[in-house]
């Protein structure tokens, strides 16, 4: 079968059908008949590098030894060639590499080069803004890190026609069990297949998946706050967003998703009330009531089984079930106080004052 037939199938097999032992195979055949082909080497070393992440049999530090011998390879003899594309292409392909490795450093030069030879595509927004986190937080516990090094400058390169970058952004909730990540991407996948989820040491998480019309992926990566475990998630990909749950290792309840160190977190057990009270003075657990009878919120105990019949809604009686004590709090004092008109699961606000009502414009509150 002619080389191009190979590489199309294999480009094929990697990205749209997700089948990448088989687009090894065909990258395999090229090389054996042509050991220089770029494309052949560039993706061949694609292809090892989402077997590593993607596959327990194909996790070793060989897989990624010989990814990293293949684009070394390609770089040389891009280099000897003068071809602009393919050199532009492998450096971005490095950045990749180096980036998951967290070589972050090492990645923000490979980035540059590519830039500086023209390479753009719709991820490289998300790329940079990953690096630039990555590197100020690198900066922030290794004070040597924030030297800057030189950067090569801008040449006289083509002008490259560009992709609309992919838009994204995150939003988080958990219970006492699970935390749920959406992310609303301007470009989702076609299904919850494509999306791959790896969770390494209890807390490196990345989620990445590829772009429909290009080579390359879009990729969340952070260090969260606390374990969570590394097989127990689920994905959908519903209209507007990609939404990845995760089991929780412990049920605590999280103050923030992202680990910003451990002075700066304050977690406690859902299942122990105590550990997230406040003081136990008459200043903070009183609070202003039109009811005759006068509510101490702080003290109140919560009913396991009165969770079950607390509301109609599934999904609000869902939320509640599942809440650890100062949501559960927070809820039940912002329905009653505000009239059913207002909910809110902050503790730290609702336990300032009473809940107004909040009701639309033109419409009146009226007591019977």
């Amino acid at each position: 079968m002619p080389i191009e037939v190979d590489l199309k199938n294999a480009y094929r097999l990697l990205y749209d059908e997700k089948e990448p032992e088989k687009a090894l195979e065909l990258y395999d055949n090229v090389l054996k008949q042509s050991s220089t082909n770029l494309i052949a080497l560039i993706y061949k070393a694609a292809t090892l590098e989402k077997l590593y992440y993607s596959s327990k049999s194909w996790h070793s530090d060989g897989t990624l030894e010989e990814a990293w011998g293949l684009l070394e390879k390609a770089l040389n003899l891009s280099e000897q060639r003068g071809d602009r594309g393919k050199l532009a292409l492998v450096n971005f392909r490095a950045f990749v590499y180096k980036f998951n490795r967290r070589e972050y450093a090492a990645s923000e030069r490979y980035l540059a080069r590519a830039k500086q030879l023209g390479y753009d595509d719709a991820t490289l927004t998300i790329w940079e803004a990953n690096l630039e986190k990555k590197l100020k937080r690198a900066a922030a516990n290794d004070p040597a890190a924030s030297q800057e090094t030189p950067k090569p400058q801008p040449e006289g390169a083509d002008v490259v026609e560009q992709d609309e970058p992919v838009k994204s952004r995150m939003e988080w909730y958990q219970t006492t069990q699970k935390v749920t990540i959406s992310l609303f991407v301007s470009k989702l996948p076609s299904s919850r297949d494509e999306v791959t989820v790896l969770v390494e040491n209890g807390k490196d998480l990345t989620i990445s998946y590829p772009i429909a019309d290009g080579s390359s992926e879009f990729q969340y990566a952070l260090t969260l706050a606390h374990p969570v475990d590394p097989n127990g998630y689920s994905v959908v990909v519903l209209t507007k967003k990609v939404e990845v749950v995760l089991q929780k290792n412990d049920s605590i309840h999280w103050k923030t998703l992202e680990d910003v160190g451990q002075s700066d977190i304050q977690s406690f057990t859902a299942s122990d009330p105590s550990a997230s009270d406040p003081p136990s003075t008459s200043s903070n657990l009183q609070y202003p009531s039109s009811s005759r009878k006068r509510i101490n919120w702080d003290a109140l105990e919560l009913d396991e089984a009165e969770e079950e019949h607390q509301s109609a809604d599934a999904f609000f009686q869902s939320l509640y079930a599942n809440a650890d004590p100062d949501t559960k709090r927070a809820m039940m004092k912002s329905f009653l106080e505000s009239g059913g008109t207002a909910l809110n699961t902050n503790w730290s606000e609702v336990s300032k004052g009473r809940i107004e009502p909040s009701l639309p414009d033109g419409v009146e509150m009226k007591e019977f």
